[in-house]
C-alpha cells in the first residue's frame, strides 16, 4: 500500500494512536501504518490482551473504553507526556445481538460507553495534541470505524446499531466544530470484516454471516482514504 499520494498527505514521521490495536483490524493497522513510516501508540483493553499488541509499536497502553478511569488516566498521561500526536484511528468497540425487546439494559448502555461515550472522551481529551499538530501543518485527523450498521439499520441489532449511529453523528459534529483547527475526520463503513468480533458479543447470538473481507484490505481501504482526507468510506467503498 502507498501512504504518500502525490499532493496528499502521508504517515511519514506521524504519531499515531491506534485504539484496539490488539484486535485484528487494529493490529492490522497498527502494522501497515508502521510500514509507511508512522510511530503508532497501541492501546489494548487488559493485560491479557496486551499480549496481543504488534511488536513494532512505540508505546504501549492499557485503555478499557468501558472505564472513564481508564479513559482519563490514558487522556491524562498523554497529556502530560507533552508529545505531538497527529492522528487517532479507533478500531475497538463491542457488540451484542438481540431485537429492541431481547436487548438487556446493562447490556446496551456497555455498548454505548465501549462504542461512544468512551472514544468521544479520547477525542476531546486528546483534542489540545491534535490542535499543536495542526498549527505545525501535519494534518491531523481521526478516523473511526463506526461500520456497515451506521448507515443501514440490521434487525435484532438494536443496541448495536443505536452505539455506531451515535458514533457517526460525534464524529460528523467533531468534523464542522473542530475544522477550524485543521482536523479532519474520517467515517468508515466496512461491511462484516473477518475479525472474530461477532464471536465475542457481549449479549446474544451472531447470526449467520456469510464469509466477510480480509482485515488486510479494509485497512488498507481505510488508510487509502485518510490518506486522501476522505471524511466517509462508505460501505460501497470497501
Amino acid at each position: 500500500m502507498d501512504c504518500k499520494l502525490a499532493g496528499a498527505m502521508n504517515f511519514d514521521g506521524k504519531r499515531i494512536l491506534v485504539i484496539g490495536a490488539s484486535g485484528a483490524l487494529g493490529g492490522e493497522l497498527s502494522n501497515q501504518l508502521h510500514a509507511a513510516g508512522a510511530q503508532v501508540l497501541g492501546t489494548a483493553s487488559s493485560e491479557a490482551s496486551a499480549a496481543r499488541l504488534p511488536a513494532n509499536l512505540t508505546l504501549r497502553l492499557l485503555l478499557n473504553l468501558e472505564d472513564p478511569t481508564s479513559v482519563k488516566t490514558v487522556v491524562d498521561y498523554l497529556i502530560a507526556e507533552g508529545h505531538p500526536l497527529d492522528g487517532i484511528i479507533n478500531a475497538a468497540g463491542l457488540v451484542g445481538f438481540g431485537t429492541s425487546l431481547e436487548t438487556p439494559h446493562d447490556g446496551a448502555v456497555r455498548l454505548m460507553q465501549a462504542n461512544h461515550f468512551g472514544p468521544a472522551a479520547i477525542y476531546r481529551g486528546l483534542q489540545p495534541l491534535l490542535v499543536a499538530s495542526g498549527e505545525a501543518e501535519r494534518e491531523p485527523f481521526i478516523a473511526a470505524i463506526n461500520g456497515l450498521v451506521a448507515e443501514k439499520i440490521f434487525p435484532g441489532m438494536s443496541a448495536y446499531s443505536a452505539s455506531k449511529a451515535a458514533a457517526a453523528a460525534n464524529l460528523a459534529t467533531v468534523a464542522l466544530e473542530w475544522r477550524r483547527f485543521k482536523i479532519k475526520t474520517t467515517d468508515a463503513r466496512p461491511g462484516h470484516t473477518e475479525t472474530g468480533l461477532a464471536g465475542r458479543a457481549i449479549f446474544g447470538t451472531a447470526p449467520a454471516f456469510p464469509e466477510g473481507m480480509t482485515a488486510a484490505h479494509v485497512v488498507s481501504v481505510i488508510l487509502a482514504g485518510i490518506v486522501e482526507q476522505k471524511p466517509l468510506l462508505a460501505s460501497t467503498d470497501f
